[in-house]
């Protein structure tokens, strides 16, 4: 009789739908493979405030235990209403991170849209974009479909087909690319700003969604 794997419970909120089908592919990934000895449960809701998703968490808390969460979200552009909307939630994090013991939530941002964790799976994208549209021409490219705007990849069954060229060594893949954007932007002249602990730049590309799978991944020793 097969051994029963020993199963994580993660938190996570996100920005959108194709977040959320997305988190819900890996779980199937990691959750499918004979060669992790783990099994993963995701928790998610679509939720842009931190506050608003540790309140929804519906567990008992006991003594020292540590939930944690990841919190998925973007950071669309300077404008000045994107960046107050950016800061507040990074004043929501680090707000819970201290009065808070029991939660522990993770950034993992994309500057300017997931799209570019996804282009992340198939190559290395360092290409800054001028707005957020135009990453649908590189997705088109990457995963062979024929999106016309960024809306219509939004629908579940066109995204289940992209979701379908993605497996696990796709999201190694993806996080050894993700590694290299901040080095490059620096050595490009780029400044890295921090507000309450969180690190991130104004200027595209760059992410910490990479850093969130990574930490899930150490867990249950994916290699």
């Amino acid at each position: 009789m097969r051994t029963p794997k020993k199963r994580h419970q993660y938190f996570l909120s996100v920005e959108g739908h194709n977040e959320k089908w997305y988190f819900e592919h890996l779980r199937k990934l990691i959750n499918a493979s004979d060669e992790i000895n783990f099994a993963v449960n995701f928790d998610i809701k679509i939720e842009k405030s931190p506050k608003s998703r540790m309140k929804a968490i519906k567990i008992p808390v006991f003594g020292n235990q540590k939930i944690e969460v990841f919190h998925i979200a973007d950071y669309e552009s300077n404008e000045d209403v994107h960046q107050e909307q950016f800061i507040k939630m990074l004043d929501e994090l680090k707000e819970i991170n201290t009065r808070n013991s029991n939660y522990q939530f993770y950034l993992g941002y994309s500057n300017l849209a997931f799209e570019l964790w996804l282009l992340l799976h198939k190559n290395y994208n360092f290409t800054q974009m001028l707005h957020r549209k135009h990453y649908i021409d590189p997705i088109n490219r990457a995963y062979g479909t024929d999106f016309a705007r960024m809306k219509e990849n939004k629908h579940k069954e066109p995204f289940d087909k992209l979701l379908a060229q993605i497996d696990l060594n796709d999201v190694k893949m993806a996080i050894k690319n993700a590694e290299k954007i901040r080095p490059e932007s620096q050595r490009n002249g780029n400044k890295i700003h921090e507000h309450k602990g969180f690190r991130y730049f104004k200027e595209n590309p760059d992410l910490t969604i990479n850093k969130c799978i990574e930490r899930i991944f150490s867990d249950c020793m994916i290699i």
